[in-house]
């Protein structure tokens, strides 16, 4: 007992010690963060913010201060700007002993973006470059004294506007110069190493902050440190599994000699040959302190599992471990053997990805990945930072909760846009986990870009670092290395075309002689893509740059329409992969704080604000105008809820079209993948998101678990007037085919009971590719019959023929809309009265969630059933029902609510649930 209370003050001493001093005392070799007891503060200063907390961001520490308010709320995004333009400074305390330590550095894993370093009176460098880390040699200043460590923080929107102003005035400009005022954004963002978005996107508000967003790091060690390890997995001869593990090495800032031992292992799998556990090493690092050594280690393929996609298979993963020794722990007695050691362990999966571009019976080239020798559909969306700050991008609940949400929508894989981050170790190790493959930008988007020698040298160091950082997760499956750059270009978006011979050799200076070797030096398990969308490797042969870098029958596109009308199925025929596509929408009425204080009018001048696509609101107004009966009064307190309600109907609607086209062509088109734009938000706006910022589902991410589930049932009307049916199965096992019923229910929209029904039985699916059920003149079977296709719709059923208990098991429903709902008539649809009862509610204080089943009643078909929990839930987060926005054509169903509720404290009761249906407004 007395033992352990020594213990217990030993800690607390210890604890108190490092809050105090940020003091060193350990003899390991270890890394010590110093997060604690920060102090922020302009030049002035006029505010002075102590006792922070690292990861940090000015704008942040302002908010928690409330020198300002919320970033995202109002108009804040405007009243802060000055945050941007001031020069700020972060301060501590550290002190630290060396005595024990040959080396002992300080580094920054992310500073944002411009500042200059102290400790004490040394000065220890500057930094350029959000991506990159900063490592400083402070041994001889490691005494026990205590020095003040200051980071002075430059304006980045200052910094680039004055690198505008300084360049070569006989030089074309680096455009766009500025975007769009309606951003209400910051000019000069391509001359500057920083998260692109953060001078504002067309989803997104400008936030230029400043501040230490990742981990700052005492490093000591005796020996040489473990940086990173990469690896490359392939199929060898013999039933084996070839791993090339890299290690990098560092020995401070400086060249040393090194001799030592690399033991090798992964834990729980015996190596085919035990000869590979060891490697000794005899040499002399560089001039920057770094040894690049590589050792190949085998293992039988009966010994591991493969790591498959989400849908293909389980994410079996290993843990390799690696560790370095110095040959003076063994030849040498040490008063402190363990600095002289150094350890890393990460987490491989054997799997191979392969990106296949042969030629296609049209005569361009196919473009579609290759898991394991099984060419997989890639169903997924489009990955932007989960906050526009970057200390807050990296909330592991918050990115947990996101990348969850992507694997249980049935999705296997995600683009990590350009104009971000690269993002968390714990973004990657998620991905791992989930089976999410990841398509991956360098951070280069919609933009050209400068080639100074200067911008270069800061691109390299972070296409390095972060390369080699990621490189060993096995969720990544290609690198391109910009965003938008090749057909922004060749289409003369920013006006490049009188100077493109200079804007050409910008394009292939930085990506092609810079960006794309560095990363394929590093990484010789993946494909790197110059450019998306880009012709893949017709790109190549027309020196990087194609004529056509949006041609379907090469590479992958982008596609986006905006002024057709998006429900129709007929407008769509995409290309080989499609990476990105969507329309917008406006997040839930009740998701806006502001929706309670302000006037109709006023919350549509805030929306109006937040709208920073140069064509408004105008796109999501016409797509509605177009299919559906859209309200006439703006400042009537029923107009926003309404049009919100049917911007998300209109969004889930297009895509739901798209999407399923683009799967039902895996065959016409050699289509093989839908990429959608976008997952995620970074502030409550009008958004191509399917999740708003905060975690809140719209209609189209409810509706996505059966868009892309994988074994779907697809149906539409093509360009001849022809109801196309499609069976689609992904899964692989069975390996056998299945035999599946179709059954088509004609309904008119005001009965429970079909007009008609058409049965087609016994359609042949083999595994892992789509099978034709129909091609059907319904219009034609529709008129011999007499009735009006607009008081018409259809509904589908799919099931399996053969089970084991003999019995039909349902795979798959979906519906097809013969008309525009605006031009069902009244008397089919009158007002339907929607009930909405709790049947049961449970929370749980071990996860704080709570699950609340309903009972949703009707007396005649409701269209589009809207479920909303008022505003009065406020404390309930990322709350999603299990449906939304869909066809009740019985007339009772049961529907789950999960919320997040800390504390169990609040009680969901049927007059919390709000319901909009179509038909209220058809009635009108």
């Amino acid at each position: 007992m007395l033992d352990a209370l020594k213990f217990f003050l030993f800690v607390i001493l210890l604890l108190v010690t490092i809050m105090l001093n940020q003091h060193v005392t350990s003899k390991r070799s270890a890394e010590l963060d110093l997060d604690l007891l920060w102090q922020i503060q302009d030049s002035k200063p006029d505010y002075v913010i102590p006792n922070q907390t690292l990861p940090s961001g000015v704008y942040t520490a302002l908010e928690q201060s409330m020198v300002i308010g919320s970033l995202l709320e109002d108009y804040n995004d405007v009243n802060t700007s000055w945050v941007g333009r001031t020069d700020w400074i972060y301060r501590t305390n550290l002190s630290c002993l060396a005595k024990d330590y040959n080396y002992v550095l300080l580094t920054f894993h992310g500073v944002d973006t411009f500042a200059t370093i102290h400790l004490g009176d040394r000065k220890l460098g500057t930094t350029d470059n959000m991506f990159v880390r900063y490592r400083y040699d402070i041994r001889d200043l490691c005494d026990g004294s205590t020095h003040e460590l200051r980071v002075e923080f430059r304006s980045p929107v200052v910094e680039a506007s004055e690198r505008a102003k300084s360049r070569d005035a006989a030089l074309p400009p680096i455009v766009p110069e500025c975007p769009p005022g309606v951003y209400n954004g910051h000019c000069h963002m391509n001359l500057i190493r920083k998260m692109q978005a953060s001078f504002a996107w067309d989803w997104g508000l400008a936030a230029p902050s400043m501040g230490i967003w990742k981990q700052v790091r005492l490093e000591y060690y005796s020996s040489a440190l473990i940086r990173d390890l990469t690896v490359v997995i392939s199929e060898a001869e013999d039933n084996l599994w070839a791993i090339v593990v890299g290690v990098y090495l560092e020995t401070g800032l400086a060249s040393q000699k090194i001799d030592g031992v690399l033991t090798f292992k992964i834990i729980g799998v015996p190596l085919a040959n035990d000869n590979e556990q060891s490697l000794s090493v005899m040499k002399t690092t560089d001039a920057q302190g770094e040894l690049y050594i590589e050792q190949r280690l085998t293992v039988r393929r009966n010994a591991v599992e493969r790591w498959w996609p989400n849908g293909y298979g389980k994410q079996v993963l290993y843990s390799l471990y690696v560790k370095w020794a110095d040959a003076a722990v063994n030849s040498v007695k040490l008063p402190h053997p363990d600095t002289y050691i150094s350890e890393k362990v990460i987490r491989i999966g054997f799997r191979t990805v392969q990106v296949n571009q042969e030629r296609a019976t049209d005569g361009g080239l196919m473009f579609y990945f290759k898991v394991n020798d099984v060419p997989i559909f890639a169903k997924g969306s489009n990955w932007i930072p989960s906050s526009v700050l970057p200390e807050r991008s990296y909330d592991a609940n918050y990115v947990k909760f996101l990348l969850y949400a992507a694997r249980d929508a049935h999705m296997n894989m995600l683009r990590v846009w350009g104009g971000g981050l690269y993002e968390s170790d714990h973004f990657y190790r998620l991905a791992d986990e989930l089976g999410l493959l990841l398509w991956h930008d360098l951070m280069f988007a919609c933009s050209m870009y400068p080639t100074e020698p200067d911008f270069l040298r800061t691109v390299r160091t972070e296409v390095r670092q972060n390369v080699r950082r990621i490189q060993y997760h096995p969720s990544v499956a290609v690198w391109a290395t910009n965003n938008e750059n090749e057909v922004a270009l060749r289409q003369n978006w920013y006006k490049t075309q009188a100077n493109y011979s200079v804007y050409y050799e910008q394009y292939v200076e930085l990506y092609v002689r810079t960006v794309l070797p560095e990363v394929e030096a590093i990484d010789r398990w993946r494909t790197v893509l110059v450019s998306s969308p880009s012709n893949g490797d017709q790109s190549l042969k027309e020196d990087y740059i194609a004529q056509n870098p949006q041609d379907p029958l090469y590479g992958d596109v982008h596609y986006y329409n905006y002024f057709l009308d998006g429900w129709d199925a007929a407008l769509y025929r995409g290309g080989r992969f499609v990476s990105e596509y969507g329309y917008q929408s406006f997040p839930a009425f009740t998701s806006w704080p502001e929706a309670r204080s302000y006037s109709a009018t006023e919350l549509g001048e805030l929306i109006r604000h937040r709208q920073h696509s140069p064509l408004g609101n105008e796109p999501i107004l016409k797509m509605i105008e177009y299919n559906l009966p859209v309200p006439s009064d703006p400042a009537a307190t029923s107009y926003w809820p309404t049009l919100i309600y049917l911007s998300q109907l209109s969004q889930a609607m297009i895509v739901k079209a798209e999407t399923e086209v683009y799967r039902a062509h895996r065959n016409d088109y050699h289509t093989m993948g839908a990429l959608y734009w976008q997952l995620n938000d970074v502030w409550i706006a009008p958004s191509w998101s399917s999740i708003e910022y905060g975690g809140t589902f719209k209609l189209l991410h409810v509706w996505l678990r059966a868009i892309f589930a994988p074994e779907h049932l697809v149906a539409f009307v093509n360009a001849r007037r022809e109801l196309e049916v499609w069976a689609i199965r992904d899964t692989l096992d069975p390996s056998a085919d299945e035999l599946w019923d179709v059954e088509l229910r004609l309904h008119r929209y005001g009965s429970f009971q079909p007009v008609d029904k058409i049965k087609h039985q016994a359609i042949r699916v083999p595994p892992n590719s789509v099978a034709i059920v129909v091609k059907w003149d319904v219009y034609g079977y529709l008129a011999k019959k007499g009735l009006r296709p607009a008081d018409h719709l259809l509904l589908l059923v799919a099931s399996r023929s053969a089970t084991p208990d003999g019995q039909p098991q349902q795979l798959a429903e979906n519906f097809v809309l013969l008309d525009k709902l605006k031009n069902v008539r009244s008397a089919m649809t009158a007002p339907t009265l929607v009930t909405v009862s709790v049947v049961s509610a449970v929370c749980s204080d071990r996860n704080n969630l709570t699950s609340v089943s309903l009972e949703v009643s009707v007396r005649a078909p409701a269209l589009f059933v809207y479920l909303q929990l008022t505003p009065e839930n406020s404390t309930l987060k990322q709350c999603q029902f299990s449906a939304n926005g869909f066809l009740q054509f019985q007339p009772l169903r049961t529907v789950q609510l999960t919320c997040v509720d800390p504390g169990c404290r609040s009680k969901i009761l049927a007059r919390d649930i709000t319901v909009q249906t179509v038909n209220e407004l058809l009635a009108h």
